[in-house]
């Protein structure tokens, strides 16, 4: 399972953000240049912001205070890399993974989003 800070929000979404078209070719560029990360969730849905590593069973155990903190950090990770990039936040639509309906929402504080 894979935990992230941020946005789901769609490919058109994440342009108008970045203020370049869809057919623009620095998508990638952009995105690497604000701090962030856009994954892939499924076909044509997306998420917008930090992964957050939390422990594995493998070789990894964090106790859920730390656990509670690393999330917290992404969070305000996010936030600060959206505010330096400009980014406006104050009307867009999340794109929900599944069959829900699109959300208009107005500058909201980043989502934990698991996948």
């Amino acid at each position: 399972m894979v935990l992230f800070v941020g946005y789901p929000i769609s490919y058109e979404t994440a342009c108008d953000f970045l203020g370049i078209t869809t057919e623009d070719f620095i998508f990638n560029t952009k995105i690497k240049e604000i701090g962030l990360q856009f994954e892939c969730v499924d076909k044509g849905q997306y998420v917008l912001g930090l992964e957050v590593n939390i422990g594995n069973l493998y070789d990894r155990f964090i106790s859920v205070e730390d656990s509670v903190l690393e999330i917290l950090t992404a969070k305000l990770k996010v936030i600060q890399c959206i505010k330096n990039a400009g980014i406006d936040m104050s009307d867009f639509m999340l794109q929900p993974i599944g069959e829900e309906p699109f959300q208009r929402v107005s500058n909201p504080e980043p989502y934990l989003i698991s996948f």
